[in-house]
């Protein structure tokens, strides 16, 4: 999966920047979601929600989104508010009540709803024009993603994304689960190709996590051929990998970085 988008998660990103437009968001702390969602006909609220991260009850052009009172990372509970705003504005499905798990936050690789609702959070969130100066860096790990994350309150997962779309360097983020690689994003011109479902490989610092032992707190450069296949004739022999947990879903998030 590389940077370009399919046609319906780039409309999705176009539909979030409409809103960003029409409240004349200029800054980070412009994004007060309650109120926008307000504005759009949604109120949001949290209670007890049990086997779910988040619930849209839509009725007409109204709707209810409630949050997990047990939820206490602000930046996972305005990335799911930002998810169901998405489907309630993109007008997904026919049904009056959708359930979202804690996975559909970190699905990307296709083009279901739940992919869309993400494009739509990303960009209502992390709105482009306002993100891309602090993703020009001239060395990639998760340290400038977990900035900007804390800046503008995302989750790590969204701002990783949008960090590789932006970055100039070559670089991808890949969400492993289970000890297999669930997908990865990459940049324009990060060229070689990660197998979507291939077991990590023993080489590489994601697998540590998914062993019990814990993971690195800095980046560290690893053989290339842990992570995608190199051919004799290839100049790159070593990326620069750093990998953060994710228990509560028992994944974790790494970027990959070939130096110039």
């Amino acid at each position: 999966m590389k940077n370009e988008l399919s046609e319906p998660m780039r409309q999705a990103e176009r539909a979030a920047l409409s809103i960003i437009n029409r409240f004349g968001i200029t800054q980070p702390e412009h994004i007060r979601l309650e109120d926008i969602a307000f504005e759009l006909g949604v109120w949001v609220k949290t209670g007890p929600l049990e086997g779910a991260a988040a619930r849209l009850v839509r009725l007409g052009d109204r709707g209810v989104i409630r949050i997990s009172r047990n939820e206490s990372n602000a930046a996972r509970t305005r990335f799911c508010v930002a998810h169901e705003l998405g489907h309630f504005y993109l007008k997904h499905g026919h049904t009056l009540d959708r359930l979202c798990k804690d996975k559909d936050m970190h699905w990307y690789h296709d083009t279901g709803h739940e992919s869309i609702a993400n494009a739509f959070a990303g960009e209502l969130l992390l709105p482009t024009f306002l993100v891309k100066k602090s993703c020009d860096v001239n060395r990639v790990d998760l340290n400038p993603i977990i900035s900007i994350a804390e800046r503008f309150q995302t989750s790590l997962t969204a701002t990783a994304i949008k960090f590789v779309r932006l970055c100039p360097e070559m670089c991808a983020v890949v969400f492993s689960e289970n000890s297999k690689v669930k997908w990865a994003y990459r940049s324009e011109d990060f060229w070689p190709f990660i197998q979507r479902g291939t077991k990590l490989d023993a080489r590489t610092l994601a697998i540590n996590f998914f062993r019990g032992a814990a993971l690195p707190s800095e980046p560290e450069e690893v053989e290339a051929d842990a992570w995608f296949e190199v051919k004799s004739t290839d100049a790159v022999r070593e990326v620069v990998e750093h990998s953060i947990a994710i228990p509560s879903i028992n994944s974790v998030l790494s970027t990959l970085w070939i130096r110039p």
